[in-house]
């Protein structure tokens, strides 16, 4: 997986004339030769026909010379891909899989690993300026040593056309399937059971998932493990109940790691993958993850975080954050109880609030199998309970969208002393943060870490206290 630098042609006989002039409506698929000046938060490069209509390049780097493929024109911009790289920047280096740059799973795998965290990082100091925040604050960013094999879940989506069955990842802003044989950023193990399983399907007569039509029973597989404990789920994800227990035995005989095989059942027409409904086909419906030396459970529709090794480095510096012990920590969106759990010998008490029936359940089997009896989890909603206590410090995980006007609003009237927010998009962070600032707290530091290289997206772990 080594940093290769790319040859690169500059020219080819017969290619379409580059236009130098401002695109018209008609002129979708056009080819265009920009000079890149800048990268999105969204990871796309950005540059400009004759100086003032910005393009946003997917595929490119800042400095670079390319040729560009218009795909979708609007009023004050476009959207393209590059063709042809004819003055390559010295960071840019051959993509480790072969299935890049269709596969939209990742996006900068022709960047070298160090000019991505040095993008990330740029990403968070532009959030901080955009919001009047100290950027004095942003710590260096905590990349991985080697940035490949991290993910321990896939989300294969599915489809069959005649005897094939194609299964991997949708190709970038569409739902056409990539059908992936290999995946440098997963498990090497889940990958395996992936080609395993297509082999399978294409000799069952199960149907697949038609969204068009509305039509076959199979829509996902979704595989979870660790290589910590040896252990794999598979999860099907079906349009109404039916996975047969025979079929469910040759999922499990695929590889003897599989440690279970859950049914989740999503009757609806639309793109959302999980139904409400989730039941132990055979086996297990959970797999046993162990985190600092903790154990924990996580049932097939739990959400847990899919970089072990990062999130390890980030719980150790949360920790090493905490100056005193607490009366009381209150853990919202607690999700199976990782902060909870982890966090709790330097409290008195911790109380973890979920609104997930299945990561509630897995919280409770976790505290349990950890010993940890100064530990409540709260199911019900994180802004409803935090109006009702005052607690010593708060950890909050939320959404992308990040912290709701109720929650901001909740934390004024609970008033924590210590805030540790954990985000996944410095955009709604650096919003959040200004209005805590606002409300009278101070950002005592925010350090980027990268728990999905290969992509542009970065995770925070930062701290405020109350002035």
């Amino acid at each position: 997986m080594g940093d290769k630098k790319v040859k690169r042609k500059h020219g080819r006989r017969g290619k379409k004339r580059e236009k130098s002039i401002v695109v018209s409506p008609k002129e979708k698929g056009e080819l265009f030769i920009l000079k890149l000046e800048d990268i999105t938060d969204t990871g796309l490069a950005v540059g400009k026909i004759k100086g003032h209509y910005v393009v946003f390049v997917q595929g490119g780097i800042p400095g670079e010379k390319v040729r560009v493929k218009l795909t979708e024109r609007r009023k004050q911009h476009a959207l393209g891909y590059v063709v042809e790289v004819l003055e390559p920047s010295d960071d840019r280096i051959d993509p480790s899989c072969p299935h890049f740059p269709q596969c939209g799973s990742c996006s900068w795998q022709m960047l070298r690993y160090s000019a991505q965290l040095k993008f990330k990082e740029n990403f968070v100091r532009k959030a901080f300026e955009a919001n009047n925040l100290p950027t004095d604050r942003i710590l260096p960013i905590e990349g991985m040593r080697i940035p490949w094999y991290f993910r321990n879940r896939g989300i294969y989506p599915l489809k069959r056309s005649g005897p094939k069955v194609f299964m991997g990842f949708y190709e970038r802003g569409s739902h056409r399937i990539v059908d992936i044989h290999e995946c440098p950023v997963q498990y090497p193990m889940l990958v395996k059971v992936a080609n395993r399983f297509r082999e399978l399907l294409k000799s069952e007569p199960i149907t697949i998932y038609n969204e068009e039509k509305d039509f076959g029973k199979l829509r996902y597989f979704i595989i979870r493990g660790s290589k910590r404990m040896n252990e794999m789920l598979v999860t099907l994800v079906t349009r109404r109940q039916g996975i047969s227990r025979k079929f469910a035995d040759k999922v499990m005989a695929l590889d003897d790691r599989i440690i279970g095989v859950a049914e989740n059942i999503n009757p609806h027409k639309s793109n959302v993958i999980y139904g409400l409904i989730t039941r132990k086909a055979v086996g297990r419906d959970y797999y046993m993850e162990t985190v600092l030396n903790r154990r924990f459970r996580i049932s097939a529709p739990s959400f847990f975080q899919t970089n072990i090794e990062q999130v390890e480095k980030l719980i150790k510096e949360l920790r090493a954050n905490v100056t005193s012990r607490y009366s009381l920590l209150v853990d919202a969106y607690s999700g199976v109880g990782l902060f909870s759990i982890i966090m709790s010998d330097l409290s008195d008490k911790v109380v973890g609030v979920e609104e997930s029936i299945s990561s509630h359940t897995d919280a409770i089997a976790n505290r349990d199998i950890n010993d940890q009896m100064n530990i409540e989890f709260v199911r019900g909603n994180a802004e409803d309970y935090l109006e009702t206590v005052h607690p010593d410090a708060l950890i909050v995980d939320p959404p992308r969208k990040g912290l709701t006007d109720r929650g901001l609003e909740a934390i004024n009237i609970s008033l924590p002393r210590e805030i540790f927010y954990i985000s996944c998009n410095p955009l709604s962070f650096a919003k959040d943060a200004s209005k805590l600032i606002m409300s009278g707290y101070e950002l005592v530091f925010a350090r980027p870490y990268d728990f999905f290289p290969q992509t542009h997206h970065v995770e925070l772990l930062s701290k405020f206290v109350r002035k």
